[in-house]
């Protein structure tokens, strides 16, 4: 394969989601080695939270491979176990900044706050 006849990121990209997703499905999680599986998800995230910095719109919940309630919660905790970071920290950054969030910071008008 030349090197103009590599598939683009995307391609890729999309390639790597459907080799998952037909793996869960037949229920073989080690179609990746946990090497190979960190290394892409580490990247995948850097590539999220530096959009999520530049106030870009993050939104994992949309297309046919919507992410569950479920999945989000448990890949949460274990990203944060990971990072050795506990809820109680999740909480005090989220108070003290919007960044990451498409829904916090947002201004809602007071009670008798006239509205635009």
């Amino acid at each position: 394969m030349s090197r103009s006849d590599a598939p683009g990121a995307d391609e890729l990209a999309f390639q790597l989601a459907d080799t998952c997703e037909a793996s869960i499905d037949a229920g073989k999680l080690d179609v990746l080695s946990d090497q190979a599986l960190t290394s892409a998800l580490n990247a995948l995230l850097r590539v999220l939270a530096a959009r999520a910095q530049e106030d870009r719109t993050v939104n994992l919940a949309s297309g046919n491979s919507r992410l569950t309630a479920t999945d989000a919660v448990i890949t949460c905790t274990a990203i944060l176990e990971s990072a050795s970071i506990e809820v109680f920290e999740l909480a005090a950054w989220q108070a003290m900044t919007s960044k990451g969030s498409s829904k916090r910071g947002q201004h809602y008008p007071s009670i008798g706050e006239a509205q635009p």
